[in-house]
């Protein structure tokens, strides 16, 4: 037997908190009160459903319709960060210019020392080029393979998560502004550093920043595990491979992480929907009076 609706006018005791063209819909918010510990009913209403509370619960309720109804309309409007190539033909490319390089280290003992990054020589020489240059020698075939093998798969990912071009440039970058900073936090000690490791720990950031970005956009400031989690991720995956022997330059791999991660972040952002307040809006709930205004 259907119960017919209270009539606000004669039983002021329940007042109308919400009104759904279905009682799916009105069964889900009045669940959603209930968990939160506040009574409500449902009686048929017009043409739908309304979810009817007493006076003292009904702003409470209205507040986590309201609130409900954001964290759908989030949930609707989030689409899937695109996925780009991966471009293993750049990767290649930049495994020939390495193995390259190398080869022409061990032929000329000079060039080693002229393209490697030097505190004193990027401060008080000005050679501005040293921090990039570096990020294509090495000391031997070792510190080589292991910046190709690792530091690969993080450019390999950094390309399929922000575009083939924009990676690599970004990755160049973090590691070329990686070994400046370096460098110059050394200065006037006499500190030279090699190798690609600045630049593939960069490609780290990039995706951890990235990470970061679309959180921020997919859940705000309201759910902090979801921001801590790719920073926990990164540190972790940066004191597995970044940290660990004498002649490993830990400031280095921080330095072009961090600057992989601000460049990462910043890069993403506008790749990245959300949904906005007036969008969330449109999906509260409506009560007879406000329907008729």
């Amino acid at each position: 037997m259907e119960v017919p609706a209270p009539d606000e006018s004669e039983d002021p005791a329940l007042v109308v908190v919400g009104e759904w063209p279905s009682f799916s819909e009105a069964d889900e918010h009045a669940l959603v009160g209930l968990a939160t510990n506040h009574e409500c009913w449902i009686f048929p209403f017009a043409d739908g459903f309304a979810v009817w509370a007493k006076p003292e619960t009904a702003p409470a309720l209205r507040r986590e319709f309201s609130l409900y109804a954001t964290e759908q309309a989030e949930r609707r409007e989030r689409v899937e960060p695109p996925l780009f190539p991966a471009g293993i033909e750049l990767m290649l490319l930049w495994v020939i210019a390495l193995t390259a390089v190398y080869m022409l280290q061990g032929r000329d003992a000079a060039f080693t020392d002229r393209f490697c990054n030097s505190s004193r020589a990027l401060v008080e020489g000005g050679e501005w080029w040293r921090p990039f240059t570096a990020l294509f020698l090495h000391a031997d075939a070792g510190h080589l393979l292991s910046n190709v093998g690792i530091g690969g798969i993080f450019c390999v990912m950094a390309a399929q998560t922000l575009g083939l071009w924009r990676a690599w440039l970004l990755i160049l970058v973090s590691g070329s502004l990686g070994n400046a900073v370096n460098a110059w936090s050394h200065y006037p000690a006499d500190f030279n550093s090699l190798g690609a490791s600045t630049a593939t720990f960069g490609a780290l950031g990039l995706l951890i920043g990235s990470a970061l970005a679309y959180s921020w956009k997919a859940h705000s400031l309201r759910e902090l595990r979801s921001l801590l989690a790719p920073l926990i991720v990164g540190l972790t995956m940066l004191g597995m491979y970044g940290v660990g022997g004498e002649q490993t330059d830990v400031a280095g791999h921080f330095a072009g992480w961090s600057f992989g991660v601000l460049l990462g972040s910043l890069a993403r952002r506008k790749d990245l929907p959300f949904a906005r307040p007036e969008q969330a809006l449109a999906g509260l709930p409506r009560s007879p009076r406000q329907m008729d205004s």
